[in-house]
């Protein structure tokens, strides 16, 4: 009941701060310290939200005053609430608490009703009553020794040495019995033991799952520059690249989004363990070249900023400057070179080396570019680059937040 009730309340604060910007989750804090939410409303306030499957009581006091002391002692200071979400809070609690921004929250604040509750308890039970057959029970304890995640008819034919059409039937009944999940035809989630009911999918099964939606593949974008730490934010759509044509698929609360790419620019991606799941990613400097780009994929032109300021000093320069031109694109060359050295200028990262940057500059097309084609046609232009700036300097470095 504990994990079914921490990823409910998890899926109602995705709701309550639907209109705030999620920052991350599971945000490491100084001290060593974690909390599960971080949003910022549209005035700037911070808010972090920590879930507890516990009540609310005297014998919290101690955790929640270090999440207070980590989120005071923040680089520059931020005007930020902190709510800690429970069953039920004991009244001595919230009397020590006073004067703090601090703030507990029950179940009943957030619209939790005594009967969903109940029917969590009942589904529980239910799940907990599903008895798997021999045959069932073998290939159940042989995924999770093997630490399976993806699932697919021919799994269950290697494993029995049956048909096809038994491998359906069994998958079909594993399905109901709630040990799979159908992701799309002939394809699984594998549900293990460990989760103790359907509703808890971790992030890392996300990742194992749309390994097995298409191929070839590589993650990109928004998703590998999330797993080497360019960016904070956690988005709920993971994107994929391949040389296929593939609609987006939408499976629990995530979307997986396919890019496809010509052969040309299909490479520069190595294998990643990524949680309990090793997948094909992008390189660091292949996650930094994909986001210039298509920088619609990566968060617009102010996150390729921060995503230069953050990755930079990860990737070899060498190696960037050679997949940026490998690429074939001139607009991508003149952002890169324009972004680094903006960024320079204001002390943010190292100048890119003299040869580099000439190599960079040799491939700047004749004609000029805007830096953010959405924006006015307006803005202040650069002869190196030729490229027009049309952003506010405030904008392109508003995603980099030093702490």
């Amino acid at each position: 009941m504990e994990r079914n009730l921490e990823a409910f309340v998890s899926r109602k604060l995705v709701g309550v701060f639907g209109k705030d910007k999620l920052v991350a989750t599971d945000e490491a804090l100084p001290g060593q310290i974690r909390v599960d939410f971080h949003f910022k409303d549209k005035s700037g306030v911070d808010t972090f939200v920590e879930v507890s499957t516990r009540k609310i009581g005297s014998g919290m006091l101690s955790k929640i005053l270090n999440l207070y002391s980590a989120l005071s002692n923040l680089e520059p200071p931020l005007k930020f609430e902190l709510i800690l979400v429970g069953p039920a809070v004991d009244v001595s609690a919230r009397k020590a608490l006073e004067g703090l921004p601090v703030r507990l929250v029950t179940l009943g604040d957030l619209g939790v009703a005594p009967a969903e509750l109940e029917a969590l308890r009942e589904g529980q039970k239910r799940l907990q009553d599903r008895r798997l057959s021999p045959g069932e029970a073998k290939l159940v304890a042989m995924w999770e020794a093997e630490k399976k995640t993806v699932i697919r008819a021919k799994d269950v034919m290697d494993a029995l040495h049956r048909s096809a059409d038994y491998a359906y039937v069994l998958l079909h009944k594993l399905e109901r019995k709630r040990r799979l999940e159908r992701i799309a035809a002939g394809l699984y989630q594998f549900i293990p033991a460990s989760y103790g009911y359907p509703e808890k999918i971790a992030l890392a099964n996300a990742l194992a799952v749309g390994a097995g939606l298409v191929e070839p593949y590589y993650f990109s974008y928004y998703t590998s520059n999330s797993h080497y730490g360019f960016t904070t934010q956690m988005p709920f759509t993971f994107f994929i690249a391949t040389t296929k044509k593939k609609p987006t698929v939408e499976w629990q609360s995530v979307a997986f989004k396919f890019v496809t790419l010509s052969r040309r620019k299909f490479f520069g991606y190595r294998a990643e363990r990524a949680f309990d799941a090793e997948v094909f990613m992008a390189e660091p400097e292949k996650a930094i070249v994909d986001s210039y780009d298509k920088p619609r994929y990566a968060g617009g032109i102010g996150q390729l900023a921060r995503i230069t300021w953050r990755g930079l000093e990860r990737a070899d320069e060498a190696k960037l400057v050679d997949y940026a031109l490998r690429m074939g694109s001139q607009s991508l060359v003149q952002r890169l070179g324009f972004i680094t050295d903006y960024l320079s200028k204001e002390s943010l990262i190292q100048p890119l080396q003299a040869e580099l940057r000439s190599k960079l500059l040799k491939s700047v097309g004749d004609a000029p570019i805007y830096l953010d084609s959405s924006r006015a046609k307006t803005g202040s232009f650069s002869k190196d680059w030729r490229v027009v700036d049309n952003v506010p300097g405030g904008h392109l470095l508003s995603e980099i937040e030093i702490r």
